[in-house]
């Protein structure tokens, strides 16, 4: 019978790591360079504390049994405390500069992810949640790349260092640092496990806070006419109760180990000086009329002992500093999570297809030929087929959930995970340079974003500095001259995130005073009259026929606000695009 060949060895794997570890130890690892020095500081500080304590042990054994003083020694000693004092004092300096460099870099990249997610980060989660995400949660990330990442290379060195020195000294002494060092980071594991719990719980609690904040401050006029403050004061409250519950929850914890970490390092020590005292004075049970230590190697067996639990009890703080930043990197994750294209594009883009819609639209700016989308089994968009010509300005109405808004995202270059032809001119819109054609886009969304500034900051931001001249005539043309300059402080006048002080209908001109300043060609609008009365809503209208004329324009409108000066009037229902005449409506 022939030998059966032996299947090949499997490498051992080793512990399997987390996505939230792998994540925190990817950043880190950015900063290798300055966490390299850190360690280099460490084994300086090491070697410095071992040379102390032997140092000061000579000296108090010559004061007790020779009553002699020696000043080299203590100089040594004092030199090796000077040292310790430096090294630490430059891994807390390089530790804290490696992690104000990873948060800063990591709060970019995230800026940059949502950035380019544009409508779509909306799946991850509210804005107001967001920002606690971007702001608070990146933030929870620097006591482990400033303490716990650094702590982890001392808690390593500095017990097995002091275990070496200790070795040849007293076995005894030995044991009982191997017994309990290891009851130490038991507990500090069991305790942490709860606190990455309890640290999860308080930042979804934070997350809803922030979501709820900002949903009464937008409303905070409607609840004030509908006499509904009260309500939402007291949800408010209770919101912000149950955070107060989860972080005292999380500092409940950090408390109970921190008070029992520092019970077991005190029982330890405890044990050695009572093994040593026993020793010194022959009284050990096992070995009465023999003193195992010299007096100077009990005192450098004393000063070794505070020092061999000082980094494990340390890292047992730090150690909730890990289950917390494991906590928010949870949330940051499912933010590079959220891919920028959803899904991949099925198309049948062949050149018979293409070319006949340019033949057919050749002077087209816009063009769609069964053009839909479909998400995760549903629908995000009917299927439309139809042309804007250049300086065409087009109304689309239809019910909601047709999508209408989703439409505009399309356009905006946000999704790409659409069905069927989008063309722009003759180039696909798969093919576009995304920068080149967002340059020539006007996007007036239902709530435009405001920046805490001035009327002009708000109206400049991100755009070429035009002229005063040119500034004052798109104050003009989109009717804002008039109420601008009627304000106590002009154009200067502050504005809030949420527009203070100005109406709906002149926060909407505004908007339009920032297109025509943005010199876009085209301009897309989600509902510009969304929340406006009837009077407030014809007037923007009034003002947006004005403003848009040359301008190629995709209003997305209900029939409620009818668009009467548009060139074309599209209705999108579940069952496709339907042109209707606008002199049909009443």
């Amino acid at each position: 019978m022939p030998k059966q060949e032996k299947a090949p060895k499997q490498p051992r794997q080793g512990r399997v790591k987390s996505p939230e570890l792998l994540f925190l130890n990817e950043w880190a690892s950015r900063q290798s360079k300055r966490y390299r020095l850190v360690q280099l500081l460490g084994i300086v500080f090491t070697v410095s504390l071992v040379v102390q304590a032997w140092s000061l042990a000579n000296v108090f054994s010559d004061m007790v049994i020779e009553g002699a003083f020696s000043v080299s020694l203590l100089l040594i000693a004092l030199s090796a405390l000077l040292i310790r004092a430096l090294a630490s004092f430059g891994r807390e300096r390089l530790s804290a500069s490696a992690s104000r460099s990873i948060r800063y870099s990591l709060r970019k990249k995230i800026l940059s992810h949502l950035t380019h997610l544009g409508p779509s980060r909306l799946r991850i989660d509210e804005d107001a949640a967001l920002s606690t995400r971007v702001y608070e949660q990146v933030d929870a990330l620097d006591d482990y790349f400033s303490r716990y990442k650094p702590q982890l290379f001392m808690v390593s060195l500095i017990p097995c260092v002091i275990l070496l020195a200790v070795l040849p000294v007293s076995f005894i002494a030995f044991g009982v640092f191997m017994i309990t060092a290891p009851l130490v980071i038991v507990f500090m594991i069991f305790v942490g496990h709860k606190a990455a719990q309890a640290n999860r719980r308080q930042f979804r609690v934070l997350a809803m806070l922030s979501n709820q904040f900002m949903d009464l401050n937008q409303g905070l006029a409607e609840l004030k006419r509908l006499g509904r403050t009260g309500q939402a004061k007291q949800r408010l409250s209770d919101s912000a109760s149950a955070y107060q519950r989860t972080t005292m929850g999380v500092l409940r914890l950090a408390f109970l180990s921190t008070a029992t970490l520092e019970l077991f390092a005190s029982l330890s020590i405890a044990m050695i000086a009572l093994y040593l005292g026993l020793g010194l004075l022959e009284q050990l049970p096992w070995d009465k009329g023999l003193s195992p230590v010299t007096l100077t190697q009990a005192f450098f067996l004393l000063l070794l002992a505070p020092e061999f639990y000082l980094p494990l009890r340390q890292l047992g703080n730090d150690y909730h500093a890990k289950q917390k930043a494991e906590a928010a990197a949870t949330d940051l994750i499912e933010i590079f999570d959220t891919p920028l294209h959803t899904t991949a594009q099925a198309k049948s883009n062949t050149e018979t297809s293409h070319l006949s819609v340019v033949k057919t639209h050749s002077t087209s700016l816009l063009t769609f030929l069964k053009l839909s989308w479909q998400e995760d089994g549903r629908s995000r968009l009917a299927p439309i087929t139809n042309h804007i010509s250049e300086g065409e300005r087009i109304w689309l109405s239809g019910e909601s959930g047709v999508g209408k808004s989703s439409l505009l995202h399309l356009l905006l270059g946000f999704e790409e995970g659409y069905q069927g032809e989008c063309f722009v001119y003759d180039d696909a819109f798969s093919e576009l340079d995304l920068a080149a054609w967002r340059a020539r886009l006007a996007w007036l969304p239902q709530t435009p974003e405001w920046i805490n500034g001035s009327i002009r900051q708000n109206l400049l931001l991100g755009i070429e500095t035009p002229t005063e001249q040119a500034l004052q005539e798109a104050l003009v043309k989109s009717q804002c001259d008039d109420f601008v300059n009627a304000l106590p402080e002009g154009i200067e006048t502050k504005l809030t995130e949420l527009g203070t002080g100005l109406s709906g209908g002149q926060m909407q001109r505004l908007s339009i005073a920032r297109a025509l300043l943005s010199k876009a060609d085209v301009w897309l609008l989600d509902e510009p009259c969304s929340g406006l009365d009837e009077d407030t809503a014809s007037a923007v209208l009034n003002t947006l026929d004005r403003a848009s004329k040359g301008k190629t324009l995709l209003v997305v409108s209900h029939d409620t606000h009818p668009i009467k000066w548009a060139d074309r009037h599209w209705n999108l229902t579940h069952g496709g695009l339907h042109e209707q005449s606008i002199e049909a409506i009443a």
